[in-house]
């Protein structure tokens, strides 16, 4: 059911049953029972004469309290549409949920090839360029703590731990972290920390495109990332 929310989002119109069963793999009566309920409940409206439906003033309402207590939503939002409209790679926010990083925000980038991911997915925190880059905010025996948990849940890793350790002590050494080919051979992401949260909690943002084209602009993406980062970052003395 939270996927139909999740399609919203990223759609961002109004959808119809068809729509919602071809991009979700559902059943054309599963989609349109879902859909049904969720709009007896209030949450959906329909629109009879189009045949669509569209969340209701209710979505927006349940969650504003969670933004005085975690991530700021709409200057997360704010902050990832500047670096797709600068940068057109596809923009991913990300926080930890236990050993795995975990896609909470995700904007499809522009560029002829793209990097696609689903917002919600998760990924071992060892093998995800923003896993390690929240690994690396974490002070060393609480980072080695959960590297050799993330580590232990994939018997096929093919990466030692001390090539990952080196790789966290990069990231929190130079403040950012880029690798290619870690879920999407020819994929190569950027992530930086985004301390966005006044709680002190761990974050990170990246930029997806494929190789080539980062390869021609990894300096200018990381000043980009940098400088609109700054701009929203938290004051330190409400992160601590």
């Amino acid at each position: 059911m939270l996927e139909i929310f999740e399609l919203f989002d990223e759609l961002r119109r109004p959808v119809s049953i068809n729509e919602v069963a071809e991009h979700l793999g559902y059943p054309h009566s599963s989609a349109a029972a879902l859909l049904r309920s969720l709009e007896s409940l209030g949450y959906l409206e329909y629109d009879a004469t189009e045949k669509e439906f569209f969340p209701s003033i209710r979505i927006s309402m349940l969650g504003q309290w969670i933004e005085h207590e975690s991530l700021p939503v709409k200057a997360v939002q704010r902050l990832m549409q500047e670096l797709l409209d600068a940068t057109q790679c596809t923009v991913i926010a990300a926080i930890r949920s236990g050993v795995h990083v975990q896609y909470i925000k995700v904007l499809q980038g522009t560029t002829a090839i793209r990097y696609h991911v689903k917002p919600g997915t998760r990924r071992l925190l060892h093998a995800s360029t923003l896993g390690r880059v929240l690994l690396s905010q974490y002070d060393p025996p609480e980072a080695g703590r959960l590297l050799q948990q993330s580590m232990a849940r994939d018997p096929d890793c093919k990466v030692s731990r001390d090539e990952l350790w080196r790789a966290i002590n990069q990231a929190r050494e130079h403040g950012f972290a880029v690798c290619t080919g870690l879920i999407v051979p020819g994929a190569t992401m950027v992530g930086v920390p985004m301390n966005l949260d006044r709680s002190g909690r761990p974050a990170a943002v990246g930029l997806a495109a494929p190789e080539e084209w980062i390869a021609r602009r990894r300096q200018e993406y990381l000043a980009v990332l940098r400088k609109t980062l700054d701009r929203y970052a938290a004051p330190a003395e409400k992160r601590a």
